[in-house]
């Protein structure tokens, strides 16, 4: 018998089971006896049951609104195939459409015309910082439709800043994938290569870009307000639907490079004769508020059957009553 506690009292998933049924038996159990001892133990177990389902349905509303406790597989990207070269040759009808895009010549000719733009990016004044258009764009975003970078000349595609969390998540994804696969050879790591680009094409509307925050009791913020409120009146009702979102991320391998004791490693240099590496990305959405959802549907029902057993029930005793009074 020692050897049994000493077990039940080490395993910790089995005293926390015990525990939570120890609680469902004290608590439930001292509030039927209660309540069945004002209404008889039928009434009683019904008017338990009822509060009981009506709590756990409102719970399960509020995880399925807010996406906590009891949570299913969170959205993520998930890459789909990775192109060497060019993109004309990919699997995706979408990346096949993505126009040849010379970054270098590009990053010169707004250089050319915006040189402060270069003090901006590089303030510490590096002679081998490497710039990149979308690094550029976030600094000026006027230069999309200056220099042919927007969503309509990209056929659809549009430039995700370095700053967009989008980008952070798509990029975290690849840097793994390729990894994986050893794309630049046994030793593949981050520093193998050189994000050239990130782009997204699809999925919902997004919110404008001027759109600020909303604050309670400032009039200043109620046009934001509404845009906001709208927004997701529009995507929950009106886009029903999720549209396929895609993101792909373009690579480069880059020059080699010895760190010099004492020094800070030198920034990492394109290698012009690899070819571009392209991440294809899909985001898939999947099911983070779906528990939530279906603990609030079972809840809610046996909620409501036990509400209109309770009134059947009251129903049926003021009969009885009138019929023998």
């Amino acid at each position: 018998m020692g050897h049994v506690v000493a077990e039940i009292a080490w395993d910790p998933e089995i005293r926390n089971i015990l525990a939570l049924l120890v609680g469902i038996v004290v608590l439930f159990g001292s509030v039927m006896l209660i309540v069945g001892s004002n209404t008889g133990p039928r009434t009683g177990v019904l008017v338990v049951l009822a509060c009981l389902f009506g709590w756990l349905s409102t719970m399960g509303a509020i995880w399925w609104m807010y996406g906590i406790g009891m949570k299913g597989e969170a959205s993520h990207w998930r890459v789909t195939e990775i192109n060497v070269g060019d993109v004309t040759q990919a699997q995706n009808q979408f990346v096949q459409k993505l126009p040849d895009i010379d970054q270098q010549a590009k990053i010169d000719a707004i250089l050319a015309k915006y040189p402060d733009l270069a003090k901006e990016a590089n303030p510490d004044g590096k002679a081998d910082h490497v710039y990149s258009v979308s690094e550029l764009v976030e600094l000026q975003p006027e230069l999309k439709e200056e220099f042919g970078l927007t969503a309509t000349d990209l056929n659809g595609w549009r430039i995700l800043n370095p700053s967009d969390k989008q980008r952070g998540d798509a990029q975290a994804v690849a840097d793994s994938a390729l990894v994986a696969a050893k794309q630049f050879g046994s030793d593949t790591s981050s520093a193998s290569y050189k994000v050239v680009a990130v782009y997204d094409i699809g999925g919902k509307k997004p919110l404008p870009a001027d759109t600020g925050d909303c604050k309670l009791y400032s009039p200043d913020t109620y046009g934001d307000c509404k845009t906001r409120i709208w927004d997701d009146i529009n995507s929950a009702v009106v886009q029903f639907t999720h549209p396929a979102h895609y993101a792909i991320v373009q690579v480069r391998a880059v020059v080699p490079q010895e760190t010099v004791p004492g020094q800070a490693p030198p920034t990492p240099q394109f290698d012009e004769s690899q070819p571009l590496i392209t991440v294809v990305l899909i985001r898939s959405l999947r099911d983070l508020r779906f528990p939530g959802f279906m603990v609030f549907l079972i809840f809610g029902v046996l909620f409501g059957v036990t509400c209109n057993v309770l009134h059947r029930r009251d129903k049926l005793q003021a009969a009885h009553r009138a019929a023998a009074g």
